[in-house]
Order: structure tokens, then sequence, then C-alpha cells
């Protein structure tokens, strides 16, 4: 049984993101943002707009809703 590295694995899709962040946004927000933390938010909120459009722009080579229709 692999459930325990499935797990694992998963978990490394939560927590790196959470390190980087970490990591990286104390420096981004002193730096590029004068210590303003309302931008790092908007600069959020924009990386979460254009993650939410890319949804609809990439395509899928094996759409299963284009299979079912035709």
């Amino acid at each position: 049984d692999k459930m325990g590295t499935y797990m694992g694995i998963f978990n490394f899709f939560i927590v790196i993101p959470q390190i980087l962040a970490a990591s990286i946004l104390g420096f981004i927000t002193r730096e590029l943002f004068n210590g303003q933390v309302i931008f790092t938010m908007m600069l959020a909120g924009f990386s979460l707009v254009l993650g939410a459009i890319s949804v609809f722009i990439v395509q899928d080579k094996d759409d299963v809703y284009k299979l079912k229709r035709h």
C-alpha cells in the first residue's frame, strides 16, 4: 500500500509554497513596496485573478466534454 507515499508527495505541494512565501514575501514587501503590506495583498489578488483567467485559456488536449459531444 502506497498511501503514505502519496500523502507525503501531496504534502510537498502544500508545504513548499508556504515555505517559499514565508521566505520571499517579507523581502518583497520590504524592498519593493517599502513595507506597505497592502501592496503585497494587491499582488496576491492580481496573481489570483491571473490564475483564474489562465484556467479558461489553457486547453486540455483530451477534453472530456469535447469527446462526449461528438
